[in-house]
C-alpha cells in the first residue's frame, strides 16, 4: 500500500476544494486489481498523483491482486459509493473476464461505473526472424498453403492475445489451433523458436524481442503506428480494414456513486492528464496517452464487450470461472 499526500513532497498551490465543504474532503483509496509494477498499477499511482496534486487530499493505493483481478473488483463494488474508493481496471479485467468467462461472483459491467479512459497500449503480430513472410498478406497466404493446422501461442485462455488472434482467424477465414502458455515471455520464446506460427502480443514484452532480432514484427493492430516501431505498419495499412485492437486502462467507481461525482473525477482525470507533464509520465511508462470522459468510456466499454464477446461466442472460448 502506498499513501500519496504531504509525505510524498509535492508542492500545491491554490486552496483545496476541501476546504469549501466539498469533494472530496478526505482521503481518497484506489482499488489496484493486480500486483505493483503492473500496467494497472501504474495507470492508477499516476491518476492517485494527479489527484493529489489537484485536490490536496492523500491518496491511497491499495493493491488487491488475485483471480484475474477479481478479488480487488469485488472489494471495489462492495465499498461504499461515496466517490472515496475507486479502482483501475481496463480490457483484460472489466471487458474480456465477462466476455470469455461463466459464473464470475460479480456481475463487472453493472458493478463497476467507467470514470475516465486513461491509456492504451497496442498489440504486435509477431513471427520468427527468419519467417518468409515479410507482410500479413504474405503470411495469409502462406498459412493458406501449409498442409496442417497453424499455431499461434498466447499468455492464456482469454487474454487479449488469444481474443486478438481469434479475430485475425475469424477475419480471414484461416484455422488456429492456440497454444495457451502461462506467461506471454513463454509464448514469445515458442514463436522464436518456430513452435509457433505467430503470436500477437502486447508490446512492452514484445518489443527486447523485436529489437534484439529474434522476433520479427509483421504488424502492429492499433488504427496508427507505434512510436516504438515506427517502421512496422498497422493491419490496416496492409488490408485488414476496421482492424483496430488495443489494450486499454482506466479508472472506476462503484456503479452507485453520485453522477456529479463521477462528473467532476472524470474531467480532473481528462483534463488533469492531457498536461504536458503527465502525457510524458504516460509515454515514457510504454503506453499511448488515450483519454476519454466517462461518457465516452462508457459507451466505449459497452461496444468493447460487444465486440469482444461475439469473437468469444464465435471462437468457443467461453468456459466456466475457476478463479481463486
Amino acid at each position: 500500500m502506498k499513501l500519496m499526500g504531504a509525505a510524498a513532497g509535492l508542492h500545491l498551490t491554490g486552496a483545496s476544494w476541501a476546504q469549501n465543504g466539498a469533494y472530496p474532503s478526505r482521503v481518497i483509496k484506489i482499488i489496484v486489481s493486480s500486483t505493483p509494477g503492473s500496467a494497472t498499477d501504474l495507470a492508477g499511482r499516476l491518476v492517485g498523483d494527479l489527484l493529489y496534486a489537484k485536490y490536496g487530499q492523500s491518496v491511497v493505493i491499495e493493491n488487491r491482486a488475485g483471480a484475474g483481478g477479481v478479488i480487488g473488483m469485488q472489494a471495489a463494488a462492495a465499498s461504499k459509493p461515496d466517490g472515496y474508493t475507486l479502482t483501475t481496471g481496463g480490457l483484460g479485467h472489466n471487458v474480456l473476464p465477462p466476455a470469455t468467462l461463466r459464473g464470475l461472483p460479480i456481475d463487472i459491467p453493472t458493478a463497476l461505473l467507467p470514470i475516465a479512459q486513461v491509456a492504451e497500449f497496442v498489440n504486435a503480430l509477431v513471427v520468427r526472424v527468419d519467417h518468409p513472410a515479410n507482410t500479413v498478406p504474405e503470411l495469409i497466404e502462406y498459412l493458406r498453403a501449409t498442409k496442417r493446422k497453424p499455431l499461434y501461442g498466447s499468455n492464456g485462455v482469454g487474454s487479449s492475445s488469444q481474443m486478438t488472434a481469434e479475430l485475425f482467424a475469424m477475419r480471414t477465414g484461416l484455422k488456429f489451433d492456440h497454444v495457451p502458455y502461462k506467461g506471454a515471455s513463454e509464448a514469445l520464446v515458442g514463436t522464436a523458436n518456430g513452435d509457433l506460427d505467430l503470436c500477437f502480443m502486447n508490446l512492452p514484452p514484445t518489443l527486447p524481442m523485436v529489437d534484439g532480432k529474434r522476433l520479427k514484427a509483421l504488424a502492429v493492430t492499433s488504427a496508427y503506428r507505434a512510436r516504438q516501431l515506427p517502421n512496422v505498419p498497422t493491419m490496416q495499412e496492409q488490408g485488414m480494414k476496421d482492424f483496430d485492437v488495443t489494450s486499454w486502462l482506466g479508472m472506476y467507481a462503484p456503479a452507485q456513486v453520485e453522477p456529479a461525482i463521477i462528473a467532476q473525477l472524470s474531467n480532473t482525470i481528462v483534463t488533469g492528464l492531457a498536461a504536458p507533464e503527465y502525457q510524458s509520465r504516460i509515454i515514457n511508462a510504454g503506453f499511448e496517452p488515450k483519454l476519454r470522459d466517462a461518457a465516452q468510456f462508457q459507451a466505449f466499454s459497452k461496444a468493447e464487450l460487444k465486440r469482444w464477446s461475439e469473437v468469444a461466442k464465435q471462437a468457443g472460448i467461453v468456459v466456466d470461472y475457476g478463479g481463486k
